[in-house]
This record gives C-alpha cells, sequence and structure tokens, in this order.
C-alpha cells in the first residue's frame, strides 16, 4: 500500500514539475478562490484613481480628449500636490485637429484678426500636443505609458526607436548574460508615445501583464527586455519618480534572483513576475472623477502627497478580469501594483517553491499510504479527507499572514489519487485473497460458509484457536473384505459416489469437511463459521447420511453390487481449530480429546451393535429434537475417565405414534 501510494505521489510530484496547462488553470483558480475566502484589504493611501468615467465622458466630450484637458488634468493635479501623475493611456498618436473651444475663444478676441496671423495663434497656441508638452515639463513628475508586443520578428529599428526609454539597473552574478537569462519577456514591437510628449514627460513605464492561460491577468512582469536592456514597468517607474529610488535587478544564470526599488522589496519569481494579491472589487482603490478634478470640484487634501493614476474606468474601454471581478477596470490592476509594491504585500512565489511543492506530495504519499493501511474502510478515506483540510488550512494561513502562494490542486490531485489507488489496489489484492480463500474452502465447505471466510478471513486463526465444535467420524463397515471382491474400477466407482453424497450432506447441514481417510470422512460443525447449535446439526447430517447411504445402497442392489453400511461416532466439547502442519504444507483442521473420542465412538458401534453413537455431551446439546438411547457407560481406548455412550436412533418429528411408544420405551429403559 505504501509503495503503491508513494509511486501515485512521486508521478503528480514530476506532473508538478511539469507544470501542464490544464493543471496550471486550475491551480490558478484555487488561487482565486484563496483572495476571496480571504476577503477585500483595505488600499493604500499613497494611491488615487483619476477616472476617465462615464460622468467625465459626459461633461468632457467623448474619446479622445483635446491634450490641452489633459494639460489642465496635470496642472489641477500639480496645483493638488501630488507625488506623481501617471497614465494608464498609451497617447500614441499626434493630434491633428484643433480645440473647437479653444479656436472659438481666439476668434472672439478678436474677430478681425488676418488669416495669417489667425495660421500662427493655431501654430503656436493651439498645438494640443505642444500644450501638453509644456504642462509635464512644467510639472517634473509625469510617467507616460508604452506598450510592448511579443512574438513575430523585430524590425531593424526597434532598438532605435526605443533607445530613449528608461531601463532597470541590471546586477549580473555568476557569469549571467542577461542575453541568456530565462524570464523577461522579449519585445519585438513597441507602441510609443507621441515623441514630443515622450520627451516631454519625467519618463515613461510598460503597462503589459501576462495573461494566464484562462485570460486572467494575475502577474506582472516588472521589466521587458529590448536587446540587452530591462525596461521597467510603469508601476516602478511612478514608485522612482515619487521616492526618487531606482530599481535594481539581480540576475543569475537561472532567471531574476532578485528586484530591489530603494527599501522596497519586489518578491518576485525567477520569470521577474510581480504575483498580485488583489486588493478587492471595483473602487476598492481611493477614486476621483477626472471631470471633478479639471473642475475644482476635489479638495487639494485628497491628493496630496499621492500617487495619481490616471485611467479608464468607463464601461468598455480598458478592462480585465480578477478573482473580485468579472469586469474590472486595468487602472485598478495598475493601482494593485502600486499598492502591493509600497505596502509590501505582493503575493511570493519564490523559485523554489514549485519543487518544494514536490516534496511535499511525495510526504503526503508517504503519510497517506500507511494510513489507509493502518485505518482500513472509511475511517483511512476520512484520515485523507482531515489531511487534506489541514494542508489548506495551512496554505490559506500562509496565504494571509505572508503572501506565501503556495500550490493547492497538486496536493489534492495526488491525495485523491493516493486514496483512488490505494482503494483499488485494497480491492485488488483483497478480492484476489478472498478468491484464493474460496478455492482453498470450497473442498472442505459449503459455498455460504467460504463467502463467509472469504470476507472475513481473520477467521482463519494461523496456529488454531480454542473454540466448542461437534466432530463426527463415519466408516464404512467391512470395506477391506468388500474391496477383496470387487475390480478396483467398480470400487473406486462405488466410492467416489459415497463420498459425493456423504459431503452433499456435509454441506447441506453447514459442516466442514475436514478430509477423507480411506473409506472414511472426518467433518465438524461451529468452526470457521460459529453456530449455536453445531451438536444438533451435525446429529442432522448424521441421520441423512444414513438416508443417503440407502439411496445410494438401492441403485447399487440395482445393478448387482453390494450393499454398503456405515458406521457413524459424534462427540461435542472443545477442540483446538486451525491451520495445522509445516510451512511448506498444513492444513485446516481440528484437533483434541473431542476429536478423539467422535473416532473412538465410531469403532464402539461394532461392540454395542449399533450404527450413530454420540456423547453425553452431544446428548445434553441436542435436546429433545432427536431420539436418543443410552447404551452404557465405557472408557473408550486412550482416555483415563469413563463417558457415558447414547445411541442416536432419530429425528423426533420422524417417527410415527407407534413408533414414538416403543422408542419412548426404550429410552426409560436404557
Amino acid at each position: 500500500m505504501t509503495a503503491v501510494c508513494t509511486a501515485i505521489a512521486i508521478t503528480v510530484a514530476g506532473v508538478r514539475l511539469l507544470a501542464p496547462v490544464p493543471l496550471e488553470v486550475l491551480d490558478r483558480k484555487f488561487l482565486d478562490f484563496r483572495h476571496l475566502i480571504r476577503g477585500p484589504l483595505a488600499a493604500s493611501d499613497q494611491i488615487m484613481i483619476v477616472a476617465i468615467d462615464e460622468t467625465s465622458l459626459a461633461r468632457l466630450g467623448r474619446w479622445p480628449w483635446p491634450r490641452a484637458r489633459l494639460a489642465e488634468l496635470i496642472e489641477r493635479l500639480d496645483a493638488a500636490g501630488v507625488a506623481a501623475i501617471g497614465f494608464d493611456v498609451v497617447l500614441d498618436q499626434p493630434v491633428t485637429s484643433v480645440d473647437r473651444r479653444a479656436l472659438e475663444a481666439v476668434l472672439d478676441a478678436d474677430p478681425q484678426r488676418p488669416a495669417g496671423a489667425l495660421r500662427d495663434v493655431v501654430r503656436d497656441q493651439l498645438d494640443d500636443d505642444a500644450r501638453l508638452a509644456s504642462a509635464m515639463r512644467h510639472s517634473a513628475h509625469v510617467a507616460l505609458a508604452h506598450f510592448f508586443e511579443f512574438g513575430g520578428s523585430a524590425p531593424p529599428d526597434l532598438l532605435r526607436v526605443t533607445a530613449a526609454l528608461p531601463e532597470l539597473t541590471v546586477l549580473a552574478v555568476a557569469g549571467a548574460n542577461l542575453a541568456n537569462v530565462p524570464g523577461p519577456p522579449v519585445a519585438t514591437r513597441a507602441r510609443l508615445p507621441v515623441p514630443t510628449l515622450a520627451a516631454a514627460a519625467a519618463t515613461t513605464g510598460h503597462i503589459n501583464f501576462v495573461p494566464d492561460p484562462d485570460g486572467v491577468y494575475r502577474r506582472l512582469p516588472i521589466a521587458v527586455r529590448v536587446g540587452d536592456r530591462l525596461i521597467p514597468s510603469l508601476a516602478l517607474e511612478l514608485i522612482r519618480v515619487s521616492r526618487g529610488t531606482a530599481t535594481t535587478v539581480t540576475v543569475a544564470p537561472e532567471g531574476i534572483r532578485e528586484a530591489r526599488s530603494g527599501a522596497l522589496e519586489l518578491p518576485i519569481d525567477g520569470a521577474g513576475h510581480l504575483w498580485l494579491d488583489f486588493l478587492g472589487p471595483p473602487r476598492t482603490v481611493s477614486t476621483v472623477s477626472a471631470a471633478d478634478v479639471i473642475d475644482g470640484q476635489v479638495p487639494p487634501d485628497r491628493l496630496a502627497g499621492r500617487i495619481a493614476l490616471v485611467g479608464f474606468t468607463a464601461a468598455g474601454f480598458d478592462e480585465a478580469t480578477t478573482p473580485f471581478a468579472a469586469v474590472m477596470p486595468g487602472v485598478e490592476i495598475q493601482a494593485t501594483v502600486l499598492d502591493n509594491v509600497l505596502e509590501q504585500r505582493a503575493l511570493r512565489r519564490p523559485w523554489w517553491l514549485v519543487p518544494a511543492e514536490a516534496a511535499v506530495i511525495v510526504v503526503l504519499g508517504l503519510i497517506v499510504g500507511p494510513a489507509l493501511r493502518w485505518l482500513r474502510g472509511g475511517w483511512g478515506t476520512a484520515a485523507a479527507i482531515a489531511l487534506v483540510v489541514v494542508y489548506f488550512w495551512i496554505a490559506q494561513a500562509l496565504f494571509t499572514a505572508t503572501g506565501l502562494a503556495v500550490g493547492g490542486v497538486y496536493p489534492l490531485v495526488a491525495l485523491v489519487a493516493c486514496v483512488a489507488g490505494g482503494a483499488a489496489y485494497l480491492s485488488v489484492v483483497e478480492e484476489g485473497e478472498k478468491r484464493r480463500v474460496r478455492a482453498a474452502f470450497r473442498h472442505y465447505v459449503n459455498p455460504e460458509i467460504a463467502d463467509l471466510i472469504a470476507r472475513e478471513p481473520a477467521r482463519l486463526r494461523l496456529g488454531g484457536e480454542r473454540r466448542l465444535i461437534s466432530v463426527l467420524f463415519s466408516d464404512i463397515r467391512g470395506f477391506t473384505g468388500i474391496a477383496e471382491h470387487l475390480p478396483p474400477e467398480t470400487l473406486g466407482e462405488m466410492l467416489s459416489q459415497y463420498l459425493e453424497a456423504m459431503t452433499d450432506v456435509v454441506f447441506a447441514h453447514g459442516g466442514l469437511l475436514d478430509k477423507y481417510i480411506g473409506d472414511a470422512v472426518m467433518a465438524f460443525w461451529g468452526s470457521p463459521a460459529p453456530a449455536d447449535d453445531h451438536a444438533a446439526r451435525c446429529c442432522r447430517a448424521a441421520l441423512d447420511m444414513l438416508t443417503a447411504l440407502e439411496k445410494l445402497n438401492r441403485r447399487w442392489s440395482e445393478s448387482g453390487l453390494p450393499r454398503l453400511a456405515i458406521r457413524i461416532g459424534i462427540s461435542s466439547g472443545n477442540a483446538i481449530v486451525g491451520n495445522f502442519g509445516s510451512s511448506l504444507r498444513f492444513s485446516y483442521t481440528a484437533v483434541g480429546d473431542t476429536v478423539n473420542l467422535a473416532s473412538r465412538l465410531e469403532r464402539l458401534n461394532k461392540d454395542f451393535g449399533t450404527t450413530v453413537l454420540i456423547s453425553d455431551d452431544t446428548r445434553a446439546a441436542i435436546g429433545d429434537e432427536f431420539v436418543c438411547r443410552e447404551v452404557g457407560h465405557t472408557t473408550v481406548r486412550g482416555r483415563t475417565r469413563g463417558t457415558t455412550v447414547h445411541e442416536l436412533v432419530a429425528r423426533r418429528s420422524d417417527t410415527t405414534a407407534a413408533d414414538s411408544s416403543l422408542l419412548s420405551a426404550a429410552e426409560e429403559t436404557s
């Protein structure tokens, strides 16, 4: 059993290391479930989402807004004293139109202005990109977003167009070469802000997430590799702008080993992914409407000192799925990244976690195997279920207290597989055991008792046990003389018919056929299946053996064969019953004084001229069901104390009224 469960656990551990997609998706769903069990968290007060929401679109017009509106927004946020401003919107298209309201204001100011002068005003004063660039230069802490694409071949100018992007400080250890380090995604294309805007901004950062196979964003690559450079995410750049601390990454040949932003630790995995500890449903992070900010309706103290993250919360723009909501504004996921870094609560999935989970799975297999063997039946399954509960409780406690996101599906698969495999193994082994027991005992007992022994093999205690039984010995009178006058073939056929008939009678009364000794038969009742009426069963079998022999005699007489007569001895009492013999050959039998007495009583029939003799203990046990006659008190050979011997005459129910009178008289005079 232990070997089977261990083999199953090792197999599942190997699967864990391979991480097949279907099981990985289930494991991610289990991670989502842990968020729901834990519940929402209070968001950091260092972050404020400035939402481009339905209210803003209704009041300021549909997107895209004139860049002057964004410049106004930056100026308002600056005036409120925000620590940094991040745009979760890629401004990659230059403006080719003029803000109608701004143009109308210019015309209203001087309706007679010549066309040439009006053109100069439009170029110098109404250039939206220039207006926004000016606001960003004045702010000096605006971060713009860019977006990378992956797959396919990179254009020849990718390195040139991305040369101005910020990069992380990389510390290579153990001879690592960034070009060969596994993990960080490699960009092949880039959607960058308009060059004039990028030049005016304090920095830019990527807004890429890594979608899992089920389409859910649960992790962020803190950096994307372009050539031999690591380009940071928008969140890291906002932290750098707001705190003045750069992010340093340590790479080793096996992957990214460590990342820090000043005093802040980034608990990344070996691929450089930051696993998000989601905070809650939409609007868990403090949010204000962009229109309210532009209109001056947001008190400055609500914004002062915070990182302002500008992005869409209006339906249909930038949306994603999280454990708490099927539809979550993308800007809230960016805010979650900021929160996790600033509050130091990102989930932890270090490089060693997967091998550790594989080792835990093997240990579980080593525990479940012995548990299933020691705790048979439902208790073993209950113990395995308890182990699952304990594991999940520990996993949830680690998740809540430390953010360590250990796997849940693989250990569950291992436990279920071990329990199922162990149950199947037990079923196969036990069923094989039962088949062997049935095969061994079907020649000695009737099928019902054979099934009982197969179901409860403990009844066959090796070495024997003390049991109260009734033993029957039968033998053919004058068999030696009969054998002398019959051909061996005829004698063999008669003996086979006789033994088969006697065996059928024994089985019919629930007895165990111990052995054939030439023409003699030994059988006993009361073991391995206990029977309170073992003595009565034995006596019924003895009388039915005589009836069966009479039927055989009539058939043999018709064929010109001699008739047979038998003598039977029965004794009841304690005996040692079990498997006796050597390690190479043994048999299930009974031994003791009760057995010896039954054998001696069978022989005493010759002295008393009787057919069936029973011991005094047997007579006391059978009550009034049978007609018996006491024939004397004798000391049989081999015994020191005497015993009263009775003749078993008939079943009382089988006698006629006349027979009953005669038999009763015989009983009284005996």
